[in-house]
C-alpha cells in the first residue's frame, strides 16, 4: 500500500476512547450480572412478557374502540409484578392508554434527560403450528429462550427496565434525568403510541429538549477477525407507499379482452421491478464511514481495492456498483432505494372480467435519492405502460381524462423522508460517550473470543423504527439493540428466540451506558429544563 493512500486515510475511523466504570459507588456492571441468578431470573423476566400476545394488526381500529388493544392491559399487569421497585418508585403516565412514559427525574435539572425506547407490540405469527415452540408460550432450551417478541422487541424493553431495577436497587438517583417511553404499534407504524408519546413531550418540553434517544435497530455488533464492529444506525431511509388503482371496462370472462386489467397491472409490475433503483454510495451515507473502519482495521478481510476506491473521489454511482457485485445484497439495501410489490387485489369471479385492480408498492428511500424524483420516476413508467392500452393516468402530476381504455389512478401514503444523520465522530460528546460506552461492554464479555478491540461506527438503518416520531426532540438519536451477530434469529418470521446471554450483555450496555452519560456537563436548558 501507498504511503500517499495511507497517509491521506490516516483520519479515517477514529476510535472514542474505551470508558472505564465512573467512580459512582454502584456495581460494576461485569460482576453484577454474571452469576447465575441474573440469568435464571431474566428468564423468567423475558418470558413472563413474551406469554402476552400483544399483537399489533395492520387493521388495527383506535384505541378504544377495538378490543384487540386490551391485551397491553395485560402486558402492564405483568410489568408491575415483574419490576415492584419500578412500580414504587419511579413515575409512569399512561399516554393514550397504553403508552407507557416513565419519569426518574435528577438532581440536576439543568440537564436534558435521556430518552430510553422500546415498544410492546410484535408481529402476528403467521402459522403457530409452523413453531417449534408455540409463539405466546415461552421455551427456554437452556441457552435460547423461543417465543413472538423474544427478539423484537420485548428482550429490549425487559433489558431497560432491568437495568433501570438493578440502580434502584442500590439506591440510585440520577444527576441526568432519564426518561423511558414505549409504545404500543411500532410495527403498525406507531401513530398511536410513539406518535402521541412524542407530542406529549414536545408540548410540555419543547424541541430539542433531551440530550440522546437510544432505541432498537442498527445491525448488531459484528466480528471480522480480531475486530468487532458495533453498528449503531444513526440515520433511516425514507418510506412511502404508492397505490395503483387501475379502473376498466368489465364484462363476460367468455369474450375477453387481449389483456384484463390484471393482465395489464401484471405488466406494469414486470416493468417497475425490470428498473429497480440504483446504488449509490456519496459522503452522505453513513455505509460509507462503515467501510472506511473496514478498510483501515480489517485490510485482509475486506476487497483488495476498496481502501484506495474509497480515497479516489470517484463516482459514487460507479462504487455503489461495484460494492453491490462484490457483496450483494449485504450491502445492496444500505445504499441503495428499494421497491417492493407487497399487495395486489383484482377480480372477483371467475366468468366476470375485473373493472379494478390495485396494487401497493413499497418503497424505502435511501438518502441519495429525491423523494419527488422518485415519485415522478414512478408515475413516468406506471404511464409509458398504459399508455399502450390507451388508459389515462391521474395523480402524482399526471391529470389526464379518462379513455375509453380506463383510467390508473396513482396516489403516495404514509411518506416519510429520510431521517436528519446523527453526528457519529469525536466532536459529538454524546457519540464519544454511547460509543465508548460500547467498547467497554463488548471487549469485556466472554462471547467474542479472539477479539481485541470494538470499532463502532454509525450505520444506517432500512427499516423504520419509532424514533421517526422523535426527530424533533435531539439531533442525537441511536438506534441499536445490543446483540451479537446471530444472536437473535427468526425476527418477524417463525421460530423467533434470543441467545440469553446476549440479552444479559444488553443489559450491561443499558446499566453502563445511564452511569457514564451522568458525568457528561453539556446539553443543558436555558436555565431549568421543562418537566413533564
Amino acid at each position: 500500500m501507498s504511503v500517499i493512500l495511507v497517509l491521506s486515510t490516516r483520519r479515517w475511523c477514529p476510535l472514542s476512547p474505551k470508558l472505564t466504570p465512573p467512580d459512582d459507588g454502584l456495581e460494576d456492571s461485569r460482576i453484577l450480572f454474571a452469576i447465575d441468578e441474573v440469568l435464571h431470573r431474566q428468564v423468567e423476566r423475558l418470558s413472563a412478557v413474551v406469554n402476552v400476545s400483544t399483537i399489533s394488526y395492520d387493521d388495527n381500529g383506535q384505541v378504544g374502540e377495538d378490543m384487540r388493544w386490551e391485551t397491553f392491559g395485560e402486558l402492564h399487569t405483568v410489568l408491575k409484578r415483574l419490576f415492584p421497585v419500578i412500580a414504587q418508585q419511579v413515575e409512569v403516565e399512561k399516554i393514550n392508554k397504553y403508552g407507557l412514559l416513565y419519569y426518574l427525574p435528577g438532581t440536576d435539572r439543568s440537564l436534558k434527560p435521556i430518552l430510553l425506547m422500546a415498544h410492546q407490540d410484535v408481529v402476528p405469527p403467521m402459522d403457530p403450528r409452523q413453531w417449534t415452540h408455540p409463539p405466546f408460550q415461552a421455551h427456554f432450551d437452556g441457552e435460547w429462550l423461543w417465543g413472538r417478541g423474544a427478539s423484537d422487541c420485548k428482550s429490549n424493553l425487559i433489558g431497560i427496565l432491568s437495568a433501570i431495577d438493578a440502580l434502584l436497587a442500590q439506591a440510585y438517583t440520577p444527576r441526568r434525568s432519564i426518561l423511558l417511553a414505549f409504545g404500543f404499534d411500532e410495527e403498525t407504524g406507531g401513530t398511536q403510541g410513539a406518535a402521541e408519546i412524542s407530542r406529549h413531550l414536545e408540548r410540555n418540553m419543547g424541541n430539542d429538549s433531551v440530550a440522546m434517544v437510544f432505541d432498537e435497530g442498527g445491525m448488531g455488533v459484528k466480528t471480522l477477525g480480531h475486530i468487532a464492529y458495533a453498528l449503531p444506525a444513526v440515520a433511516e431511509k425514507g418510506f412511502v407507499d404508492i397505490i395503483l388503482t387501475l379502473e376498466t371496462s368489465g364484462g363476460h370472462s367468455s369474450r375477453p379482452p387481449k389483456h384484463t386489467s390484471i393482465g395489464i397491472m401484471s405488466k406494469i409490475v414486470e416493468a417497475l421491478e425490470e428498473n429497480p433503483f440504483s446504488p449509490v454510495l456519496d459522503q452522505t451515507n453513513p455505509m460509507r464511514n462503515v467501510l472506511q473502519c473496514e478498510a483501515v482495521h480489517s485490510p485482509s478481510h475486506v476487497e483488495p481495492w476498496l481502501r484506495k476506491e474509497l480515497a479516489s473521489g470517484g463516482s459514487a454511482h460507479e462504487l455503489g456498483e461495484k460494492m453491490v457485485n462484490s457483496r450483494g445484497d449485504a450491502i445492496r439495501w444500505q445504499i441503495q432505494t428499494s421497491q417492493a410489490v407487497d399487495i395486489i387485489h383484482g377480480g372477483s369471479k371467475d366468468n366476470q372480467l375485473p373493472s379494478r385492480v390495485e396494487l401497493t408498492v413499497n418503497y424505502r428511500i435511501s438518502t441519495h435519492d429525491d423523494v419527488e424524483e422518485l415519485l415522478n420516476k414512478v408515475a413516468q413508467r406506471v404511464a409509458s405502460v398504459v399508455h399502450e392500452f390507451d388508459i389515462a393516468v391521474s395523480g402524482l402530476g399526471f391529470d389526464e381524462e379518462q379513455t375509453e381504455g380506463g383510467v390508473i389512478r396513482l396516489a403516495s401514503k404514509d411518506l416519510l423522508r429520510p431521517s436528519p444523520i446523527t453526528p457519529a465522530n469525536s466532536e459529538n460528546e454524546v457519540w464519544s460517550i454511547f460509543s465508548g460506552t460500547l467498547r467497554q461492554v463488548y471487549e469485556s464479555v466472554d462471547t467474542l473470543p479472539g477479539v481485541e478491540t470494538v470499532v463502532p461506527v454509525g450505520s444506517i438503518a432500512t427499516g423504520n423504527s419509532d424514533t421517526a416520531h422523535y426527530w424533533k426532540l435531539t439531533r442525537n438519536i441511536y438506534r441499536f439493540t445490543p446483540s451479537r451477530e446471530g444472536s437473535r434469529l427468526g425476527i418477524h418470521d417463525i421460530d423467533e428466540r434470543i441467545q440469553m446471554s446476549d440479552h444479559v450483555e444488553a443489559i450491561r450496555v443499558y446499566y453502563d451506558l445511564i452511569r457514564n452519560i451522568q458525568a457528561y456537563d453539556g446539553d443543558v436548558c436555558d436555565g431549568e429544563c421543562l418537566d413533564l
